[in-house]
C-alpha cells in the first residue's frame, strides 16, 4: 500500500522551508509520495490580501517540479468552499482507496488540532505526522487531544524531526513589497513567477499581475 503524505497550506508563497520539511518527513517516515495541497479558502487564515488561488497553485507546481516524489494538487479548487481537512481526506480516500494517508502538520497545528472541524472523526481516518523541530515538546498538544477525545488519540500522532528554518511566507511578502531580494528563499522558478506576475508589490491589493494590469487599464 502506498504511503501518501498530505501537506496542505496557504503557500503564499511556497518557499524552500516547505520543500526541506517535506523532504525530511518523506525520508524520516518512509513516505512514497508527498501531495502538496494549496488551500483555496483556509478557514483559519481568512487574510484579505492573499495572492489569488490560481497564482498560489501555479507557484506550488513550479516549486515541486524538480522533485519526482512531490506532486501539486488542485483538489481543493475542484471542491470549492472552505478547505476543511476532513472533507479533503474523505475525497482523497474515495479516489485513492489503495493509499495509506498521513496528514503532515506543524507543531503549532498539533496544539490546535482538537478545535479542527470533525477532529475526532479525522483522527480515526488518518494518522497525523507532526513536523517537529529539534527540542520540540509535543506533550501539551497530545494531552489536549487526549482530554478532548480520549487516550486513543496518542496512537494517531507520529513525530518526525525536521531541520530548523527561519523562512516564512510573511517575511517573503514583506521583502517583495520593500523591493528586497528573495533569492534563495524561494525556488528560482517561483521567484521569477512573483516578479513576472507582480505579486505582493501592493499591500492594498491581493491581485495577480494580470488582474492588476486590467484594473489599471480600467
Amino acid at each position: 500500500m502506498e504511503r501518501l503524505g498530505i501537506l496542505g497550506g496557504t503557500y503564499d508563497p511556497i518557499h524552500e522551508g516547505h520543500l526541506r520539511l517535506a523532504a525530511a518527513v518523506a525520508a524520516g517516515m518512509d513516505l512514497d509520495r508527498i501531495l502538496f495541497l494549496p488551500a483555496l479558502n483556509p478557514p483559519h487564515k481568512q487574510r484579505r490580501h492573499a495572492a489569488p488561488p490560481e497564482d498560489r497553485l501555479a507557484m506550488v507546481r513550479l516549486a515541486v517540479e524538480p522533485y519526482p516524489d512531490f506532486y501539486a494538487s488542485d483538489l481543493e479548487y475542484e471542491r470549492g468552499g472552505l478547505s476543511y481537512t476532513y472533507d479533503l481526506v474523505r475525497q482523497l480516500q474515495a479516489r485513492r482507496p489503495d493509499a495509506d494517508l498521513y496528514v503532515i502538520v506543524g507543531e503549532d497545528s498539533l496544539e490546535m488540532l482538537s478545535t479542527w472541524y470533525r477532529a475526532d472523526d479525522l483522527l480515526r481516518l488518518v494518522r497525523f505526522i507532526v513536523a517537529a523541530r529539534p527540542g520540540c515538546d509535543a506533550g501539551k498538544g497530545l494531552d489536549r487531544l487526549a482530554r478532548a477525545f480520549g487516550p486513543w488519540t496518542r496512537d494517531r500522532i507520529l513525530l518526525s524531526e525536521v531541520p530548523e528554518t527561519a523562512l516564512s511566507s510573511t517575511e517573503i511578502r514583506s521583502r517583495v513589497r520593500q523591493g528586497l531580494p528573495i533569492r534563495g528563499m524561494v525556488p528560482l522558478a517561483v521567484e521569477r513567477y512573483i516578479q513576472e506576475h507582480g505579486l505582493y508589490r501592493d499591500p492594498e491589493e491581493g491581485l495577480s499581475g494580470q488582474a492588476a494590469r486590467e484594473t489599471k487599464k480600467g
